[in-house]
């Protein structure tokens, strides 16, 4: 994972709950995507847990996540 996402994954992990609702509305990302964000950086699941309640492989996790991340650093570096 690059530097940019990397800070972009550690500003979720410590965002409040406002400003992580705020950025992600902004990204305009997926509901999907909004559901995976949640579930990992709200709830604190594992990717292998996320795929196991929303009933996809680990690998779509990971791929919606990175797309996420993408969309989120761009809202980010805006700020």
């Amino acid at each position: 994972m690059n530097k940019l996402l990397w800070n972009t994954r550690n500003w979720l992990i410590g965002s409040t709950k406002s400003s992580f609702h705020a950025v992600l509305e902004e990204a305009k990302i997926t509901p999907r995507q909004i559901e995976i964000c949640e579930l990992r950086f709200v709830k604190g699941m594992t990717n292998y847990q996320i795929a196991a309640q929303l009933n996809i492989s680990d690998k779509t996790v990971e791929k919606e996540l990175n797309t996420a991340y993408k969309q989120i650093s761009n809202v980010l570096a805006s700020l």
